[in-house]
């Protein structure tokens, strides 16, 4: 569903550096670029199975980094209570672009 894209792609955009290379490769092309396990398999030279498998793992993985630091979560908190006031702000176009170069280093700044 795209609930599960969506929480997907976020796993991967906080956790992905803690994936081996081939585990962020293969996660990367069947979530964010939309691959399907045939494209990834021909790509990797591997089976449809043993992508569907690093797939599944690799989401379980990740699912497993979030249970115990809960990153994703609290960003989402973050975000759903910094957006009335930043949509709020759209009237004031100065202050939502320092704004938003604020939220665009600080997101950055969890990406390092």
């Amino acid at each position: 569903t795209l609930e599960q894209t969506v929480r997907a792609n976020a796993l991967l955009d906080v956790y992905g550096g803690l994936l081996t290379a081939s585990q962020h490769e293969v996660l990367s092309a069947y979530i964010a670029a939309n691959e399907s396990l045939g494209e990834i398999a021909a790509h990797t030279h591997t089976s449809r199975q043993a992508v569907a498998d690093l797939v599944g793992r690799t989401l379980q993985k990740l699912e497993n980094f979030e249970a115990k630091l809960h990153f994703v979560d609290k960003l989402s908190k973050v975000i759903a209570s910094v957006e009335p006031t930043a949509n709020s702000l759209t009237q004031d176009k100065e202050l939502a672009s320092r704004i938003s170069r604020a939220y665009t280093d600080l997101i950055k700044s969890l990406e390092d």
